[in-house]
């Protein structure tokens, strides 16, 4: 059995989901099944940069209902897994869709700066999902609070 790992996703259509201000998975991320160690209850996801060590934690959101992690338990975020732009930041609707088709989609921002706009990656890569016991906080990183399992 594997140990648990932080999941990639594609930075494309093919991963996120990008309507009204919100971000979803496209697909069930399904994580190792737990064999030993302490495991938890999984109460946070984040979406972070680094498939492992400390990364840059972009997002991170709530996992409802909360998953217990236990032997043999296999934990997955589906496709209810949501990301939002918070609406008190002052960033409408729109704008809020371009960043994050920009940032989770690698889709172009056009008319930013000039007709070009914030241009997306040549080569997209990917974004890591992290299962976590307690919210990483604003401050925090992809370690924060990450569970562990074998």
């Amino acid at each position: 059995m594997a140990n648990y790992a932080r999941i990639a996703v594609a930075r494309s259509s093919s991963g996120f989901t990008v309507s009204s201000n919100s971000a979803t998975l496209t697909s069930i991320a399904a994580f190792a099944a737990m064999s030993g160690g302490a495991g938890g209850t999984v109460t946070h996801f984040g979406i972070g940069t680094a498939s492992s060590g400390t990364g840059h934690l972009l997002f991170f959101g709530t996992v409802t209902p909360n998953l217990v992690v236990a032997a043999g338990t296999t934990p997955k975020l589906d496709t209810g897994t949501t990301i939002t732009q918070a609406a008190s930041d002052g960033m409408t609707t729109a704008a809020a869709n371009d960043f994050l088709n920009l940032l989770l989609n690698n889709t172009n921002w056009a008319n930013v700066g000039d007709a070009t706009g914030l241009v997306a990656s040549s080569t997209a890569g990917s974004l890591y999902l992290s299962l976590h016991t307690s919210s990483p906080g604003e401050g925090g990183n992809q370690t924060t609070n990450e569970i562990s399992y074998t």
